[in-house]
């Protein structure tokens, strides 16, 4: 996070820029900064302000005689100390609660829930959206059942915490009337612990005759990596609108992002890992990404977000997405665990 070094006025001036030229697109001047945003202070203190900010590397002057607009930098110390109590408008929150609502309804499964996130978000924001998951450690199985081949195989059958259900083939020797009662045991535990910190002993000395099927079914689960997640684009309607995109470079570098899916799962991966909200401004091309994880309990699911021109109403989008990551996150809580 950028430390908070800036003056109360200067960042009255930073935050002028930033949302004044979100909102026209154009360099903005000292005079539009001092008459709306600092009438009590002269053009010429304002225009020093400016040239400290653009010193610091907060703003820059795309050329001698005009107005300024803002670098990643002062995005980025924006969005991290202008924005703590920015929110969503009651009537803003109330129609995306209603669209939350019937979409919670209407799914069936939790890749659904993935999928139409990504939908939801290009509409909302009107950017290109994305989304990616499942995703889990594939170490938290919920519940398993064993039924008979043959004499020398074993059909393991088990739902893992997205609600996914999984089967594997364990190849051999055992007592067919041992299974019901082995099933019972491995889901019994795997209610209260991950298949890592089961007592591999436990289970043993209550059946020490299937040494060989339960060795096999913890090796099973443990190379269970559900690598199953898919990712989604939606919104590609709206490239063209965006002024940005009139760029031939910034459009080629959006085009690449939608083309290779690890320039997407590396933003996921990272907001994963802080497990919060997640933005990269300018680092990619001249673009930002916005990207919120979604966590059932403490176990994350997915991610979903935004990717855009720098120039993108954080105001907004920020809350938006913050908003949507709370509800998914409790819905897949109450659904999925």
């Amino acid at each position: 996070m950028i430390k908070a070094m800036l003056t109360e006025r200067e960042e009255l001036i930073l935050k002028a820029i930033v949302e004044e030229y979100i909102n026209t697109g154009e360099p903005i001047s000292s005079k539009v900064v001092a008459s709306k945003y600092c009438p009590f202070v002269s053009s010429a203190t304002v225009r020093n302000d400016m040239g400290i900010l653009e010193e610091m590397g907060y703003i820059t002057q795309p050329h001698p005689s005009a107005g300024r607009v803002p670098s990643p930098k002062g995005y980025k110390y924006y969005i991290e100390n202008l924005l703590l109590d920015c929110k969503l408008s009651s009537q803003q929150r109330m129609r995306i609660r209603k669209i939350l609502s019937n979409l919670e309804s209407e799914v069936r499964d939790i890749r659904e829930v993935i999928k139409a996130t990504s939908w939801l978000i290009a509409q909302l924001s009107k950017l290109l959206a994305f989304s990616y998951g499942p995703i889990s450690s594939g170490k938290f199985i919920k519940k398993l059942w064993l039924t008979p081949i043959d004499d020398d195989n074993v059909l393991l059958i088990y739902m893992i915490e997205t609600g996914d259900v999984e089967h594997r083939i364990i190849h051999t020797r055992y007592n067919p009337l041992n299974l019901e009662r082995l099933s019972n045991i491995f889901s019994t535990k795997l209610e209260k612990e991950s298949i890592d910190k089961l007592d591999i002993k436990e289970i043993l000395a209550l059946l020490p005759e299937e040494e060989s099927l339960i060795k096999g079914i913890i090796n099973s689960l443990k190379e269970e990596e559900y690598s199953y997640a898919e990712s989604y684009i939606e919104g590609t309607d709206y490239i063209d609108k965006i002024p940005e995109f009139n760029d031939p470079e910034i459009l080629k570098s959006l085009i690449s992002i939608i083309n290779k899916e690890e320039l997407v799962i590396e933003q996921i991966n990272a907001a994963i890992n802080s497990g919060d909200i997640w933005t990269s401004i300018g680092e990619k091309g001249n673009l930002t990404f916005i990207v919120v994880p979604y966590f059932a309990k403490d176990l994350p699911i997915g991610a979903a977000g935004v990717v855009g021109p720098v120039r993108m109403n954080y105001k907004y989008i920020i809350p938006l997405l913050n908003y949507i990551k709370n509800y998914i996150s409790d819905m897949l809580s109450v659904r999925w665990r």
